[in-house]
């Protein structure tokens, strides 16, 4: 179970998750990375060297999915593209069926080739190992071939692309020539078996629709009989006396209209006077009424003549007078007939319109009679024109199927034979040789990636990041500095060749902070000045700061980063006391005051006790106190109180205090002086810290958890310029 106080892999930061963290884990694990591909690429080599080499022959051809036909050139069309693409994937699956594998393997003999027979110590192994029969010699042949074969197919395209790989570049070009010959072959020959059986089945049918018509054709005609439809002229007879009858109709109505108007004006003429007959047009045109009016006129003259001369009942007189009366009553006579006679021609002219409306309307009921019977005649003769077009277009199409029964035209054409292959196919040097660098790499990158996610270290992410109210803290590792520039920034140190490793990290501190060259120890001092402002920005103006660094492990570094601490606190003109609080480990102690060891009695008595064994740095003006020459571990509760009251009473003439609180998870001798400290900062080495020593150490903390205000990780290879 997690402790409540621990912090998790993700909380720490792993590697990992963060760009830079994965290239500083990729950087750690080279080696093993070089190591892996060089073996990748040593086996690609050992391939390269004893695979037998494979050929590749190719041809092309085009499949159209609509051939031209050679007896009739105008087919229709076919529905779209996407049948087009559908006819053409039904070739490639004809191209590499198994019949016509097989029928490859029985050209070319395959089953007896040692390349595709089978017949190796391989296939008889397994086939004692399954305990089963030997498959048959042609099908096992076809099934290899069918994985030497590969068809292809632009997209969108009717180019397909057929591919044959074998052992020698004669055999690859012969297996591909042959799968296509015989494609084609097949194809010609199903072409003309389709034609075939087409022109059966037309013909069968033919008789049928022959039938069918003349069936139709007599439907048409016993319906005509049974409904009086006669045609003549392209059209019913019904309706052509119908349209004659019209006609008729219009010249009889204007007739009689004519006629009327000329017995009205007679009769009106006759109404009104005598006289006004004269003046009619039938009176001037009538030759019998001009030859009247004429002898009228010689004999109104004379009789005129003998007025004047004879009295009026002279019997001459009497006469002419009578003569006269007579040629008038003759007028008159054939006046009134020319008037009987228009009387006449108008009742005959009424009577003729009369008969042809009595005519029309007869006529008008026989054609709606027919005209209802035509919906159904034309549907009749619809029939037939369907059935004569239909027995057409199979007439046609058996001609067409016995022609192109002899002249088959396949769908597919070759564009481009198969050739004998220059080089082999497989295996491609660089290909190989490619995959296996990239291989080799990309295992190596695993294995050192997965080495990585199961490392229980603690490890940094590239950035300073916040783990809940806990700040992570980055101090990149040191390189080998020289430590003959110690004299000119420490009068502490003596001379450290010989001296152990721990001194010599000390060293390596205080000159990057002090004096740094390279970009190493210049990164190094500025996470170190990073780390000290972050701990400095909540500090009281008139109260020292006190922090304590408490370390996970023994290989933390702790001492380094407080030793580094305090100096870089003291180059900034602040008076620093340094405290070494760790009695099992007091490397601080041993190397900046191996020379007090004595009158540890006194430090419970008062602060002067302590102010008597802190020793100074005269070159940057460091104060150290080393409490871890006495055995803090021995002290009782009372006697770790009076200490803690000396150190803070003791530490109101210095500005800041930093305390090395040591492995604390390990000896509890620092956590006497945690009452009187502001502010805890742990201490972890990255990649070598366990977890669980973390959590160890936060567990320890557990009581002043609300003073520990962040994770300082050293040696992460990642600083702040």
């Amino acid at each position: 179970m997690t402790s409540p106080y621990s912090i998790s892999g993700q909380e720490t930061g792993r590697e990992t998750t963060d760009l830079a963290g994965l290239v500083d884990i990729l950087r750690r694990g080279l080696p093993q990375i070089l190591v892996t591909t060089a073996l990748a690429l040593l086996l690609a080599v050992l391939y390269l060297v004893f695979a037998a080499p494979s050929y590749t022959s190719n041809a092309v051809l085009y499949i159209n999915p609509s051939p031209n036909r050679v007896v009739n050139e105008t087919a229709p069309a076919p529905n779209s593209t996407g049948a087009d693409l559908a006819i053409v994937d039904s070739q490639v699956a004809i191209i590499s069926s198994d019949a016509m594998l097989r029928r490859v393997v029985d050209t070319l003999s395959l089953d007896k080739d040692s390349e595709f027979s089978g017949t190796g110590p391989l296939t008889k192994l397994k086939s004692l190992l399954s305990n089963s029969a030997a498959p048959d010699a042609k099908a096992l042949a076809a099934e290899k071939l069918a994985k030497r074969i590969k068809i292809l197919r632009a997209q969108k395209t009717y180019i397909v692309e057929v591919e044959a790989t074998a052992s020698s570049p004669a055999k690859a070009a012969q297996i591909t020539d042959t799968l296509i010959s015989l494609y084609l072959a097949d194809q010609a020959t199903a072409r003309a078996e389709d034609e075939r059986r087409a022109n059966e089945l037309i013909t069968g049918r033919l008789g049928e629709l022959r039938d069918e018509v003349r069936q139709a054709e007599d439907r048409v005609d016993d319906f005509k009989r049974r409904n009086g439809i006669t045609v003549s002229e392209g059209g019913i007879v019904g309706e052509q006396q119908l349209g004659k009858l019209n006609g008729e109709l219009v010249a009889a109505r204007a007739t009689a209209a004519e006629a009327k108007g000329r017995l009205d004006a007679v009769r009106s003429a006759a109404a009104s006077s005598g006289a006004a007959l004269d003046a009619m047009p039938e009176a001037v045109r009538s030759a019998t009424i001009q030859r009247l009016r004429e002898q009228h006129a010689q004999v109104a003259r004379r009789v005129a003549s003998l007025s004047s001369q004879l009295k009026s009942r002279h019997p001459v007189l009497i006469e002419a007078r009578s003569q006269l009366g007579e040629i008038r009553a003759q007028i008159d006579a054939e006046l009134r007939r020319i008037a009987n006679a228009l009387a006449a021609e108008y009742r005959i002219a009424s009577s003729r319109e009369l008969e042809l409306q009595r005519l029309i309307e007869t006529s008008k009921a026989e054609v709606s009679r027919t005209s209802t019977a035509q919906i159904k005649l034309r549907e009749l003769e619809q029939d037939v024109a369907t059935s004569r077009d239909v027995l057409g277009t199979f007439l046609q199409r058996a001609k067409e199927t016995r022609e192109q029964e002899q002249i088959s035209v396949p769908y597919a054409r070759v564009v481009s034979p198969a050739t004998a292959p220059s080089k082999p196919s497989w295996p491609i040097n660089w290909l190989v040789l490619g995959l296996g660098a990239f291989g080799g790499l990309g295992l190596g990158i695993v294995r050192v990636l997965a080495g990585a996610q199961l490392d229980t270290t603690v490890r940094l992410t590239p950035r300073t990041f916040q783990l809940g109210n806990h700040a992570l803290f980055p101090i990149p590792a040191l390189g080998e500095a020289r430590l003959s520039r110690i004299g000119s920034v420490s009068s502490r140190l003596p001379a450290l060749r010989g001296t152990t490793q721990e001194t010599e990290d000390l060293g390596r501190a205080l000159v990057a902070v002090s004096e740094p060259e390279s970009a190493a120890e210049t990164a190094y001092r500025q996470s170190i000045l990073h780390l000290l402002a972050s701990f400095e920005q909540d500090r009281h103006d008139s109260y020292p700061s006190a922090i304590m660094l408490c370390a996970a492990d023994r290989e933390s570094e702790a001492a380094s980063v407080a030793l580094a601490l305090a100096q870089s606190g003291a180059l900034r003109g602040e008076r620093v006391l340094l405290v070494d609080a760790c009695s099992t480990d007091a490397t601080l102690s041993a190397t900046l005051a191996p020379d007090l060891t004595e009158g540890w009695a006194t430090l419970l008595a008062k602060p002067e006790a302590l102010a008597a064994h802190t020793v100074s740095d005269s070159k940057s003006s460091l104060a150290f106190l080393p409490l871890a020459s006495a055995d803090l571990r021995l002290l009782k509760r009372g006697e770790r109180r009076q200490l803690a009251a000396n150190l803070a009473a003791a530490a109101l003439d210095y500005d800041l205090v930093i305390i090395d609180g040591g492995a604390l998870a390990s000896d509890e001798s620092a956590s006497a002086l945690l009452p009187l400290v502001d502010k805890v900062a742990i201490v972890a080495r990255s990649g070598k810290t366990p977890q669980h020593r973390l959590d160890d150490l936060l567990r320890a903390l557990a009581p002043v958890r609300d003073k520990i205000s962040g994770v300082v990780l050293t040696g992460t290879g990642v600083g702040r310029a």
